[in-house]
């Protein structure tokens, strides 16, 4: 699966603005493909493009002697750095009548990344750094998603136990405003802010999830919370007793341990 990151997606692993900027930039050229467990496939990355990109031409007549040349310099070996497999991007070119003769050569990112110093060049150097950040993103991106996946689970199941216990104490299905009142009680207690504030914060649009947005971190420590407080919820405890209860447990397991690992 051929996949591209958004603002977004980069914002809330943490990335900095030039990361961003180059990650947004380069990722048209050299796309990365995912396998099914989010994984980066073992050849992804056309040569000939990253050629382009090197030399800053269009000019490909020397594009085979350099590529024997450093499979033949650097040892490099077919099926272990490089497949002779087309990368998904070049089924159209050939489809628009462009080079079905010359070999093409996809990359595995461990030898794009060693490719790219070859000729000393800047435009090298940038592509070089642009693999070794991508590397780290599919790796953060992946950890945020073992996270965020559960969370939204963990919602749902907490959002069923609203409406029974709305049947339960107050003999009527749960509203709305029922559970965006328990949705904000544990925004509150992770950062202090409402999901309307984190929103504004954020500068995400009103009817987005404003958990698609959040860290890991912020995430995880919402996971807990709603575990949490199903087990107070199926204990029939009024709302005040479950947010003071709860606010106690995340600062128990948070707080605390920031404070210890600090120490």
């Amino acid at each position: 699966m051929v996949t591209k990151f958004t603002r977004k997606e980069l914002e809330r692993i943490g990335r900095t603005e030039e990361e961003i900027d180059l990650v947004l930039k380069y990722q048209k050229r050299f796309p990365i493909i995912l396998d099914n467990e989010d994984n980066i496939e073992k050849f992804c990355i056309d040569a000939r493009m990253l050629y382009k990109e090197i030399i800053q031409s269009d000019d490909m007549s020397h594009f085979s002697r350099w590529m024997k040349r450093a499979i033949k310099n650097y040892g490099f070996a077919e099926n272990i750095d490089f497949s002779m497999i087309s990368p998904i991007g070049r089924i159209k070119e050939f489809a628009k009548g462009g080079d079905t003769k010359s070999k093409t050569y996809t990359l595995s990112v461990d030898m794009a990344k060693q490719l790219a110093m070859i000729d000393k060049k800047e435009s090298g150097f940038i592509a070089r750094r642009y693999f070794i950040i991508m590397e780290q993103i599919v790796s953060d991106n992946k950890e945020w998603l073992e996270i965020r996946d559960p969370e939204k689970v963990e919602y749902k199941k907490m959002s069923e136990e609203v409406c029974n216990w709305c049947y339960r104490i107050w003999h009527r299905k749960a509203y709305r405003a029922d559970y965006a009142v328990e949705a904000d009680m544990l925004n509150l207690i992770v950062s202090g802010k409402t999901s309307q504030q984190l929103k504004s914060e954020y500068g995400v649009a009103s009817n987005d999830l404003i958990r698609d947005y959040l860290k890991k971190e912020h995430n995880e420590e919402l996971l807990f919370l709603e575990q949490q407080n199903q087990v107070l919820l199926l204990m029939d405890m009024g709302f005040t007793e479950r947010k003071n209860m709860l606010t106690k447990m995340h600062e128990v397991k948070f707080k605390n341990a920031i404070n210890t690992a600090v120490a």
